[in-house]
Parts: structure tokens; sequence; C-alpha cells
């Protein structure tokens, strides 16, 4: 392996990666200059994290890990993960149990625990992103890639959300962090953290961690033959059977523990979900240029930035360095192994993001510390920080005020309680999203069908005569015969100028409230 000090493979006849820091503007010189502090990084990144953290409803997936956590936490069986009393086993074990563990730390399970593991991984991807431009291009550049990454709006979002993409997000950037940090002292302690960084990004998504982060190498890795001395180590391998094993565990621990009730195996489901969807896919199947779509939106603010980095690419690309080239090469590499995919969906591009700001951070640094650019990308950092603090910390929180799941939860409970304590009550989601189930908690586990099983859902009733029906508005009219006396909840808008659900709004959901 060879050697390379940070930022030693700059253009030739580019500016110097570090002029004076003098001549950068004040701004730009407190956020990344060599002699910057990075607890204002940290600072603002949990800023933007954390802030107003378990405000908001629980939305789209979020009820899915919050439902099966909950199941696992009230039979305090951990292996085998249930949704609505199915089997659901098309995630692996990790990110659910690390829910929990927060859960258990807080004493409680709900937004701010189940979201307190995302909002983590949100920090350490940060920590990781300037650790690689730190090692690539200098200090000063990968505290830029770092804030560039906090102030994207995109990857705040997800850092903020209760499902295993941010995680997966973290381990893939970790990997790629640790191999670049020793790269040039292979051994086995350096094969067997790396082996468990895979091991771990694959038991909380799936394949896909370990996948990723073997692609975005591959550039480094043949460069000078590097992948000649990697595969002469007996550690490597030694590591990699250490790292199969970690991986296999929980699945071999969950089909020993089924004892023949549970049906779906963990490794199973792990390969239909990662191989089989990427070549067979059963589900997620947008169009083949999703993510030249989504991309520009995803990467915002620094989309502004890309048209330049990509002209630098092509015109300068024989005179960039290794360095130089590796980001651009990464982010291209996951773009198109993504999009030769045949399971696609707009968020799986988002382990794109780190390597992007790279990208665009050294071609900042290529520009010099005193260009309009480190300017205007200090700038760009500011305000979209302060955005985002007062979108999730005042204006989010005030539309959740409004209405919501967790308020029309709240009224529900209220109305059944006139008649019986909450204890007494069923919960029946009827072709609805798991988010009410969660927040209307009954001592019983929630039970969800579609909205033609009407023979299922008579004799429900009969067996449960106190009984709430979870169902969107649209289904009402085909429900209501079928039930008795109901007293309807509906949810109210979040919307800040709205008082009520539109009524054109179809989707939205209502409570129905049995009246025996």
């Amino acid at each position: 392996m060879t050697s390379s000090s940070p930022g030693a493979e700059a253009a030739p006849g580019s500016p110097p990666a570090q002029p004076d820091p003098g001549r950068s503007t004040p701004l730009a010189r407190i956020l990344w200059s060599d002699s910057s502090k990075g607890y204002l990084l940290w600072g603002t990144s949990a800023c933007i994290f954390f802030v107003m953290l378990g405000t908001p409803n629980l939305w789209g997936h979020e009820a899915t890990w919050a439902l099966i956590c909950r199941e696992m936490m009230r039979s305090g069986d951990y292996f085998h993960p249930y949704l609505f009393g199915d089997e659901y086993y098309d995630k692996p074990l990790l990110s659910y149990w690390i829910m929990i563990a927060c859960a258990k730390l807080v004493g409680r399970l709900d937004e701010w625990s189940l979201r307190l593991p995302g909002a983590l991984a949100g920090l350490l991807t940060i920590g990781c992103t300037v650790r690689l431009g730190a090692r690539l291009f200098g200090r000063g550049a990968g505290l830029m890639a770092g804030w560039m990454l906090a102030s994207c709006f995109v990857f705040a979002w997800w850092a903020r959300v209760a499902t295993a993409d941010i995680l997966n997000i973290a381990a893939i950037t970790g990997g790629v962090a640790w191999y670049f940090e020793r790269r040039e002292n292979p051994g086995g302690v350096t094969y067997g953290v790396f082996f468990l960084i895979l091991a771990v990004g694959a038991q909380m998504k799936g394949l896909i961690a370990p996948v990723l982060t073997g692609l975005v190498l591959l550039p480094d890795l043949w460069t000078a033959g590097r992948w000649k001395a990697h595969l002469r180590s007996p550690s490597l391998y030694g590591a990699a059977i250490l790292g199969a094993v970690v991986y296999l565990v929980p699945f071999l621990v969950s089909n020993a523990g089924g004892q023949g009730s549970y049906h779906s195996t963990g490794l199973g489901e792990a390969l239909r979900e990662s191989l089989g969807r990427y070549l067979h896919p059963f589900d997620h199947q947008d169009v083949y240029y999703v993510y030249a779509q989504y991309l520009p939106a995803y990467a915002l603010p620094w989309t502004l930035f890309l048209p330049w980095v990509f002209w630098r690419a092509c015109r300068e690309w024989k005179r960039l360095g290794a360095s130089s080239r590796w980001p651009l090469l990464a982010s291209l590499i996951i773009f198109l192994f993504l999009t030769l995919g045949q399971s696609r969906r707009n968020y799986y591009i988002l382990p794109i993001l780190p390597f992007l700001v790279l990208g665009v951070a050294d071609w900042i640094r290529a520009r010099g510390v005193s260009s309009r650019w480190n300017c205007a990308s200090a700038w760009v950092v500011a305000v979209s920080s302060l955005g985002m603090v007062t979108l999730f910390g005042a204006v989010l929180p005030y539309a959740e005020s409004r209405g919501g799941a967790r308020l029309m939860a709240a009224e529900v409970r209220a109305l059944a309680e006139v008649q019986a304590p909450w204890k007494d009550w069923q919960v029946l989601c009827v072709s609805s999203s798991p988010h009410l189930a969660f927040y209307l908690e009954s001592s019983s586990r929630p039970v969800r069908i579609n909205a033609d099983q009407e023979a299922f859902l008579a004799g429900f009733i009969a067996e449960h005569p106190r009984t709430v029906v979870v169902t969107p508005v649209k289904w009402v009219g085909h429900l209501t015969p079928l039930l008795p006396p109901v007293t309807p909840v509906y949810e109210r808008s979040r919307k800040p100028l709205t008082l009520g659900i539109p009524k054109e709004d179809r989707d939205a959901n209502v409570a129905l409230v049995l009246s025996p």
C-alpha cells in the first residue's frame, strides 16, 4: 500500500488547497478553516437533528417500526417480528433492537426514543464524512463537507425519521471512512473492525450496506494494485468469516427459537429483500430515471454547485488527483448500481449524499479559500441551517398542534372511555396505515383487515362489541351499513389555515367508535 498525505493529490496548476486563512471571509474562516472549532459543527448538527425530535406524529414506515418494537417489548420475543399479528421479517432485527434499547434507556417507547437512533446515526455519518474529507483533502475540506451534509435538508429530514435508512447510510459511510483511516495499516484489527461494520450494516437494512461499501471502494482498491495486497493477507479471510458469523447469529437464533410456529426465515427474507428484489422486483417498481429525477431535490442546496463540479471533472479528469476523482467515481457507482436494479424507490439514492458533498467540498477547495464560491457556500450553510432549525423547531410543532393522529387518538380514547375503560376496547384497522394503531394503544394486539373482508368484520364485531374501527374516509360509506351505531372521529388537518379535514381528502383517517 502507498501512503499519501491529505490534499497531496491536488490538480497541477490549481489554486493552493489551503491559502492564507486571513484572505477568506470571516464566516468561512469560522466554519472550516484549519483552525475552526469542530464543536460548532456538532452543536449545529445536534440542533438540526434533535430540536423537537419527538413532536411530529409518526408517519409512513415509522409506524411499522413502532408497532413491531412495541410487540417485541410486550411479548418479550425479540427474534420474531410481528406486524398486526402477521409475520414481518422484511427487515433484519438490529434496527428494532436499537430502537428498543433507546426506549428502555429513556423509559418509554414514543416518537423520541424511536427517532433517537436515526439522529445519532446522522451525527455519526457527518463525523465519518468529516474524517473522510480530512484524509483526502485536509481538515478544512473535511469540515466543509460535514457542514454541507448537515445543511442538506433531505439528509436532515431522514435523520429525524424512525426507519433503518439513515442507519444504513451511517454503516456505509462508517465502513468507507474506516477503510481510508486504516488503509496504510492492514492487519487483523483493521480487517476485523471493517467486516464488523459491514455485518452491523447488513443487520440494519439488508445486504445493500456491504454491497455499496465494497463498490465505492473499488476505484481506490484498483489504484496501485491495492486489491492484490489485501487478497494476499490471511487476516482478511479470518475477519470476513468473523463478520459473516456476527451477521448470521441473529438469524440462527431466530430460526432455532421459532418452534415451528414462525414460518419466515430471516436469512431467506434478507436474500429475497436484497438480491431477489434487485433482480426480480415484486414491488417498488419505479421508472428507470427516478434517481436522476429526484437527486437534484435530494442534494439541495448543493445541487446549485453540482454543474460546476461535473464540468470540472469532465474538463480536468486526467489532471485530477486520485483523491479528487474518488468521491465522484463513488457517486457514479452508487447511481449506476441503483439505476440498474429493477426495484427502485426515490429514497434509495440517499447513500450518495456523503460522497457528493465530498466532491463539492473538493471543488470549492480547488478554487481557494478566498474565492467567491467559498464565501457563497458558507452563507448557504448558515441560511440552510437556520431555516431547518426554524422549520423543525417552530413551524412543524405548530402544525402538529392543530391535528394529526396523536390528537385524534386522544379524542377517540376520551369518547370511548365514556362507555367503558380503555382496556376493554379493541382496535380494528380496516385498509388503513398503521400509525393510528400505535397511538390507539390497547391492552391487546391491534388487528388489520382489508375492507372487503366483510365476514371477518362481522364476526369480529360480534365477538368484540367494544371496538374502534379505524379506516380511511373513503371506506366509511361501505362499512357503516355493516356496523352497529357508531360515532365518527375525524383526523383533523395539520395545515395551519385549515380547521378540519377537507371533504375531498378521502384518504384521511376516521375512527368509528361503536356504541353497542
